[in-house]
Parts: C-alpha cells; structure tokens; sequence
C-alpha cells in the first residue's frame, strides 16, 4: 500500500486574493471539473477550517462515489488544504498553495496525496490508469481556473 503523489502548479494572470477564493468557493468545482466528470455538491459549510462539503462524484457515466471532505487547513490568500472524511480512497489529501510573483501573477501549486484500497491491486491500478486520470483531472482544472480567472 503506497501513498502516491501528485503536484503540478500554473501562472495565472489574477491577484492572489483572487485566485484563493476562487478555490474556496465550493460551486467553483462545477466549473473546472472535466466534463467527463459529473459532481454534484450535496452539501457545503461556508469557508474556513472545519468546512466540511459532501459531493456526489460519477465518473465514466457509471461509477458514483459520494466523497466528503473538510478543511482541514486554511490560511487565505495562502494555503487550502480539502481531507477526505468518506470516500472510495483508503486516503486523498488536496493541498492548495497560492504566490504572488515579482509580475503580481499567483503560482497556484496543486499536491495531490492519494492512496487507493486493495493494497497491492490498489498501487497497480494507479501505476496502469489512475495516475494518468488524476494528471489529466488536474490539468484540466488549473488550465479552467487559469482561463476563467483571466477572463473574467
């Protein structure tokens, strides 16, 4: 059983504020998901330490999960961290960091630590699909976020 990892960060033209409470406003995930990836938001606390937010995942049209997950660090504009409390992963731990840069732009910086059930099976469907799912979910989010916060 690995804990796997996972960090990818972007340039995004927009004030560090901005780009915090971006990701802290929870209907903000419907607008950076992948449109293969269908999330509903079941319930959400207001922001700040101990929010806690119940989502209803399905992937590939079939597989649903209903994930919840708390804050369980935040310190705007500068760190965001989402704990799983109940899902399909044994572990999935989404931390969140935002800079401003000597251009006034932010470096969101994405790290993403995850472990899958089933131990070694677990680690081998990470190795053959998982990993290139969560790469490209990932990706896709920061590239949505980029482009709709610097087009706003």
């Amino acid at each position: 059983m690995s804990i796997h990892t996972y960090t990818r960060s972007i340039e995004i033209n927009a004030p560090q504020e901005d780009v915090f409470h971006f990701h802290d406003d929870t209907n903000n995930l419907l607008r950076i998901t992948p449109p293969s990836i269908k999330v509903s938001i079941l319930h959400a606390d207001p922001p700040g330490k101990g929010a806690m937010v119940k989502l209803k995942v399905t992937q590939f049209g079939f597989l649903t999960q209903i994930m919840e997950m708390e804050f369980t660090a935040y310190d705007a504009p500068h760190f965001l961290t989402d704990t799983q409390r109940k899902g399909k992963f044994k572990s999935f731990v989404q931390e969140r960091q935002f800079e401003t840069t000597t251009r006034n732009t932010t470096i969101l910086t994405d790290t993403l630590h995850y472990e899958l059930p089933l131990g070694f099976l677990g680690d081998f469907a990470n190795f053959l699909f998982v990993r290139k799912i969560v790469s490209s979910m990932f990706s896709y989010r920061q590239e949505r976020t980029k482009e709709l916060l610097e087009h706003s």
